[in-house]
């Protein structure tokens, strides 16, 4: 078999649909697997050259017989598991390709990788993926206009469409991991740069420092950075540049309220809860010592944590009046994260919304210049939805490069080079994802 692809999550309908077009005139298979047998009906159904079968990743027998006899395996797998498989591949010289952030643990096969001329793709997704190749399009090009790059920002959100909000005053709903969101921030200290000054923003502050973003077209979020943009200030180029961000976007509002659920504990996944604590109300009283029956809207109110406008957020969520015990929680995230798969939940008919911009300036000369470079996409419903396209179908343009040996570099490699945006962009824009690009000289 060409392409071994493990999990049949969400995202991976569109880069099955992909790998499926082009394995049909290249010759190829493809073979699909996960434990769902019912996930895998529904992504492969009428996929005449994609086959699904059963398969438990924890048995490490079958999933190393599987990928030996394969050329390409892609894990859409939970990022912990990726280096599992990545060794897996070393082992039995196999190429791999996933979506992810690059970890210590997939860095650490590099060498061994690049010996073998094997190809470790990692982070050719949305963010980071797309983000890598848009970017490195525009600096590039700047630089060759003879442009001198001072400042770079790029953001990114995966949302909920604006006409299918309904009454959800936080304006979001869930279209990728839920356990990613609940626990956004908390991976360790934001590093960035702004106005040539380093800037460490602790996970408890993350969302109170959240800065308006207005960006031209679409309008008004609230942003915040993410992880280390510092560590993307040499592969990018920008050692020189005093201001390098790369971070996350919301609607208007999101994050101040958010910002509240942190400060109280609700977001908490190192303490493990006790005494019997299960559901949300009696969480909430643990957190704030609310009396039962008392609204949490109105204590946040009376202590000053939030102003009149922000009741509603806490209304909506109505976590004082949910009684029903969650099975297994441990942390306070567990509970937080149960109630919010209710409310923040899309409807089959629901659609989710990407949006990314990148925002560069500098100068050329004595003349400074801006760059706007915007990028939006609509879901088709709560299961094809966008942020599954925009993950998927770059992912699977990287299988296909590395089945047609059209990948240069060998070892665990990252989507910023030329031969990477020069290829994917265009066929990227086929499939509906291009940026719109304004430049201010």
């Amino acid at each position: 078999m060409d392409v071994l692809v493990l999990g049949a999550g969400r995202s991976s309908w569109y880069l099955l649909d992909y790998l499926n077009r082009t394995a049909l005139s290249e010759g190829w298979s493809v073979l699909a697997c996960d434990m769902d047998i019912a996930a895998l009906q529904k992504r492969t159904g009428g996929m005449q050259a994609v086959t699904g079968m059963q398969l438990d990743v924890e048995n490490s027998t079958a999933l190393e017989e599987q990928i030996k006899q394969s050329r390409v395996v892609v894990s859409l797998l939970p990022p912990s598991m990726h280096s599992r498989v990545a060794t897996l591949c070393l082992t039995c010289n196999v190429h791999l390709a996933t979506a992810s952030y690059v970890s210590t643990e997939m860095q650490a096969l590099h060498t061994g990788a690049k010996e073998k001329g094997l190809v470790f793709l990692n982070e050719l997704g949305l963010d980071p993926g797309i983000d890598h190749l848009s970017a490195m399009q525009i600096l590039n090009d700047l630089r060759a206009g003879g442009c001198e790059i001072l400042s770079f920002e790029s953001y990114c959100g995966g949302l909920v469409h604006p006409d299918d909000e309904g009454d959800n005053p936080w304006k979001y709903k869930f279209s990728w991991n839920p356990r990613n969101v609940v626990l956004a921030g908390q991976g360790g200290m934001a590093m960035f740069r702004k106005d040539g000054q380093i800037r460490y923003v602790p996970p408890h502050r993350l969302f109170a420092v959240a800065e308006t973003m207005q960006i031209p077209g679409i309008g008004s979020f609230d942003a915040y950075a993410n992880r280390d943009s510092l560590g993307y200030e040499q592969m990018y180029g920008l050692e020189q540049a005093s201001t390098i961000v790369r971070g996350t976007l919301r609607r208007a509002g999101f994050c101040s309220a958010w910002q509240v659920l942190v400060a109280l504990g609700f977001t908490d996944a190192v303490s493990p809860l006790a005494h019997g604590i299960s559901s949300a109300a009696e969480l909430v009283r643990c957190l704030t010592g609310l009396k039962q029956g008392g609204k949490l809207s109105d204590w946040l109110l009376h202590a000053g944590i939030i102003n009149p406008g922000q009741a509603r957020y806490f209304d909506f969520l109505n976590l004082e009046n949910q009684n029903e015990k969650v099975e297994n929680a441990v942390y306070a995230a567990d509970i937080l994260q149960h109630s919010l798969l209710k409310s923040w939940a899309l409807r089959s008919s629901d659609r989710d919304e990407v949006v990314m911009y990148h925002r560069v300036k500098g100068v050329k000369g004595d003349r400074p210049f801006e760059v706007h470079s915007t990028f939006r996409l609509a879901g088709k419903d709560s299961e094809h939805t966008a942020m599954a396209a925009t993950v998927g179908i770059p992912l699977a343009m990287g299988v296909v490069r590395i089945l047609r040996n059209e990948v240069m570099g060998k070892g665990v490699v990252v989507p910023v080079a030329s031969e990477w945006y020069e290829s994917l962009l265009p066929r990227l824009k086929e499939e509906g994802i291009f940026f719109t690009e304004t430049r201010e000289f």
